[in-house]
């Protein structure tokens, strides 16, 4: 197996599970506030399926596992021992993991808080992805690559989290400092969509975005087609068919993005 294989096995296996267990933190410490919700109070712990206890305890021993991938993965990785303080992909993790524990246990009440680390958590696997190999395993390339890549992640996963924050308004009310709960949820419609905006304007209009992506087929196009009149079409619907279209036209441009990616390194 390519040496270069093994340790990005391990860490995606690591990302997998330390991303489930921040999902179960949310759902240990939202539990009360979820089974007031329609759409979520048919969760495992919202709907007492599953105790809070045992959630907890099932966080705890998915992200001792997270970490056990993640530190083969370093091991693995040649470069690994001087990223992040030597603990290279590991250290990453713990970070991780650590804010996923915040979020769930109160950092998510704090006004904008929430909506940054959401869009953290939505472009961290690129992040970690740049630090298990660097810039010597990857290539210069490659890495400025992931991080232009979450320069675009970022801001539309923040624009979902807002849209996601107006369909909860009533019951964050009182209990977290939310954008629409602040400025109103017209204003903070507009503000979601602007940012969309600002991201599609860059895709569809900057050569440099087209020319990191260009591929043999030209998926980066074909996803731009797809997924920038998506966004548009959003922005006219309904608050929760347009949040959830918002949510697809997201995944078809970074699926855009990254096959595009992929092409270039196996071309």
């Amino acid at each position: 197996m390519d040496q270069t294989l093994l340790p990005i096995i391990m860490a995606s296996i690591s990302i997998y599970l330390s991303y489930g267990a921040g999902m179960a933190m949310n759902d240990c410490a939202d539990a009360d506030v979820d089974s007031q919700h329609t759409s979520k109070q048919r969760r495992s712990i919202a709907s007492e399926a599953i105790s809070v206890r045992d959630g907890w305890i099932f966080c705890f021993v998915i992200s001792m596992i997270s970490i056990a991938f993640a530190w083969l993965a370093n091991v693995m990785s040649s470069y690994g021992q001087a990223m992040v303080g030597g603990l290279g992909f590991v250290g990453w993790t713990v970070l991780n993991l650590l804010l996923m524990a915040g979020y769930a246990l109160g950092l998510q009440k704090i006004f904008l808080v929430k909506n940054v680390l959401c869009g953290f958590f939505a472009i961290s696997p690129l992040l970690g992805a740049s630090l298990l190999g660097g810039m010597q395993l990857l290539g210069s390339d490659i890495t400025i690559k992931l991080y232009q890549l979450a320069a675009i992640g970022f801001p539309l996963q923040i624009s979902r989290e807002i849209l996601k924050d107006i369909e909860d308004v009533e019951v964050d009310r009182g209990e977290k400092q939310t954008l629409p709960l602040v400025f109103g949820e017209r204003n903070s419609k507009r503000i979601a969509y602007v940012l969309v905006a600002i991201v599609n304007g860059s895709m569809l209009f900057s050569p440099h975005y087209w020319n990191m992506f260009s591929s043999k087929p030209p998926v980066y196009a074909i996803s731009v087609a797809l997924g920038a009149p998506m966004c548009v079409a959003a922005s006219r619907l309904p608050l929760v068919k347009g949040q959830k279209l918002l949510k697809k036209s997201i995944y078809v441009l970074l699926s855009g993005m990254i096959s595009g990616l992929l092409l270039q390194a196996w071309s």
